[in-house]
């Protein structure tokens, strides 16, 4: 029931004589012009509040006065469009950003940040691409030496920021620094390494792959990791079955999600800046992910083991069949996301001089056992292993107990490379070919292989990660000096750019084994270096080359009487005779080569000692016996073959590219 108003003998204002039900109703009707005369001093009428009052206590309920009209009210009303006008962007803002924050949320934790990777890497990719397309000025190396700094900064922060597969890629780069701008020589120096696991997600993941818990498989797991990377880390375990210790390897939860989002974005930066730059990069795009992302697959690194084993196993020249050793593998203790594998023990890198010395061990046979290895796995085997940097490649003494004698031992088989036999054969006739400096042999090789005639010497050189040229007449060496002098020692990006043109002329004849399998010697010669060239790396390998061309059917003495196999296509003996005076004349050069390059290779080592000895007597004459300058002079590394071969390679990059290399961009 409404309550009567309560009025003083004079007027009030509105606000205190009409309770709150009707305040809002008053003032409207005061509003009106038509209802101006009904407000005296902004107090109501006296009648109009007892007419009010009585029709609403007949009626029951709020009374109605009449209503102004329309277009009163809409001329003084406040117009609502203008309020939400003024909210519209805030609430818009307002719903990106919760938007925004629920993606951020749910990519993180549940799609295993695949949405910032991407966009991240496309960002930093577009932006490398602009710049080199609008600010390249060819002929200012500062504004160039500036913009390959600012872009190679873009990359690694990438490839940092990701993680994951993109330090591989980031590795995969800087290998090639050698081709590179200095700036991008960064990449080559990125670090595999990662932040720990927690415990639980571990045991999480093993447990989940092997379908019971970790008490039940082995005896004793140790939480802490024995190394951790991008991909994996492994950890230290007891079986329970055996007693035996392993190596359990496990997957990151994240790499498996991320592996292709990762790869299908490196794809298209390569189509995208094959269009951009006019330079066949895509083509090897697809072959390089399908290469990395089996990486990601335990299994197939667990039959990658295997076969390495049984080729060291079957080794025809029996070379490494005692100094090479592949750890076995536990088949129902291995899924594609975990590997239970022989535990090492007492073992060191291949670059832990002291650490080898310390053991007992010969640096220099451990060196040649290295590189026979690989040479075999190449020229014998037809099987590589790509990823076989120090990290990868431990030695320890030989199980036999021989004093002194070691054994290589071969781990991480995620990345391997199958190539044919026709390929096997070709790069053994190419090495064969660049000691005989066979040009024709090299030309036709390297023209099978989509690359034009004028690369097979540029070629060469890459091949052997040395500088190697064919015989010139005077005229083109005046003519090759005349341009040097005309480019003043610049970088020529130009020429740089239509050299790698012509270089690739039928890019899909190129082999794509060759790109992996140019990476792996890659990796052999920083080893070496490392170790400051104990052993001539490129005679090794020249070897085993031309032992990969040797078959039954190869000429002898007695086949020209008697001939076998193809032989007998050569009807007469003067043919037979012809073909095996060829081929001893071939091998003769092939061996006079092999032992000079071994002259070089010993005066190369007599030089830097006798430049040691040299300076280790002036800093005693000057600094006196026992001196702090006389024991740093005794400490002192002078090198080896391998940093002559490399000062030789940079001068030939600075004469035919214009590219000036650093003195790290053949370290490993």
């Amino acid at each position: 029931m409404l309550q009567p108003f309560s009025f003083s003998s004079s007027p009030l204002p509105l606000t205190q004589q009409v309770y709150p039900g009707m305040r809002h109703l008053a003032l409207r009707i005061g509003e009106t012009s038509r209802c101006h005369s009904l407000f005296q001093n902004g107090n109501i009428n006296r009648s109009i509040v007892r007419q009010v009052r009585f029709n609403s206590t007949l009626q029951g309920s709020t009374p109605r006065p009449s209503q102004p009209s329309s277009a009163a009210l809409n001329r003084d009303a406040p117009k609502p469009q203008k309020n939400r006008r003024r909210i519209r962007p805030l609430t818009v803002l307002g719903l990106l950003g919760i938007a925004g924050l629920v993606t951020y949320e749910v990519d993180t934790h549940l799609n295993a940040s695949v949405l910032q990777r991407n966009l991240r890497t496309g960002i930093a990719g577009a932006a490398i691409a602009l710049d080199y397309k609008f600010n390249f000025k060819s002929g200012d190396a500062k504004s160039a030496e500036e913009l390959h700094e600012r872009c190679a900064k873009r990359l690694l922060k990438v490839c940092e920021q990701n993680g994951g597969l993109y330090i591989k890629l980031g590795q995969a780069i800087g290998v090639q620094a050698a081709v590179l701008p200095k700036p991008y020589h960064a990449l080559a120096k990125m670090f595999d390494d990662a932040e720990h696991m927690s415990t639980a997600a571990v045991r999480a993941v093993v447990e989940k792959e092997l379908g019971k818990p970790i008490d039940e498989v082995y005896s004793s797991f140790d939480d802490q990791p024995i190394a951790a990377a991008s991909v994996a880390q492994v950890h230290k375990a007891t079986l329970k079955s055996t007693g035996e210790t392993v190596a359990v390897k496990v997957q990151r939860p994240s790499i498996r999600s991320q592996a292709y989002w990762d790869l299908l974005s490196f794809r298209i930066l390569l189509h995208f800046y094959s269009n951009v730059f006019d330079l066949p990069l895509a083509y090897f795009g697809g072959y390089i992910s399908e290469q990395i992302e089996r990486e990601t697959d335990f299994l197939a690194e667990l039959e990658n083991g295997k076969k390495a084993r049984r080729n060291i196993a079957n080794d025809p020249q029996k070379i490494i069949r005692d100094t090479c050793y592949v750890p076995w593998c536990v088949d129902e203790l291995s899924t594609s996301r975990i590997l239970t594998m022989e535990f090492i023990q007492g073992a060191t890198r291949m670059t832990d001089e002291k650490g080898m010395r310390n053991m007992g061990l010969n640096v220099k046979e451990v060196a040649r056992s290295v590189c026979e290895v690989f040479a075999s796995q190449i020229f014998q085997h037809g099987f590589v292993q790509c990823d076989g940097h120090a990290g990868n490649v431990l030695v320890r003494r030989h199980p036999n107990g021989k004093k002194g004698q070691h054994q290589v031992v071969l781990i991480d088989h995620g990345l391997y490379v199958s190539i044919s036999e026709t390929f096997r054969r070709q790069y053994a006739e190419l090495w064969k070919a660049i000691f005989e400096v066979d040009i024709g042999t090299l030309e036709r090789i390297t023209t099978e292989w989509g690359m034009g005639k004028q690369s097979a010497e540029l070629f060469a050189s890459a091949t052997l990660m040395r500088p190697w040229r064919k015989p010139k007449s005077d005229e083109e060496r005046e003519k090759e000096e005349e341009e040097r002098k005309k480019n003043n020692g610049q970088p020529n990006y130009n020429k740089q750019k239509e050299m790698i043109k012509n270089f690739l002329v039928s890019v899909e004849l190129v082999p794509k084994e060759l790109i992996f399998v140019g990476r792996s010697m890659r990796i052999v010669q920083a080893n070496n270096q490392v170790l400051h060239s104990p052993v001539n790396r490129i005679n090794i390998l020249a070897r085993h080359a031309a032992s990969a061309l040797l078959t039954s059917d190869s000429p002898t003495f007695l086949s020209i009487f008697r001939p076998r196999g193809q032989q007998q296509q050569q009807s007469t003996v003067m043919e037979r005779s012809k073909v095996w005076v060829s081929t001893r004349i071939s091998f003769l050069t092939f061996r006079t080569t092999l032992l000079l390059l071994d002259g070089v290779f010993v005066g190369s080592s007599l030089w830097r000692g006798l430049k040691w000895s040299w300076n280790l007597l002036q800093a005693n004459i000057t600094h006196g016996p026992f001196s702090k300058q006389a024991r740093k002079t005794w400490n002192a590394q002078t090198g080896g073959f391998e940093d002559d071969l490399e000062q030789g390679m940079r001068q030939l990059a600075k004469d035919e590219f214009g590219v000036e290399l650093d003195e790290n961009a053949f370290m490993g």
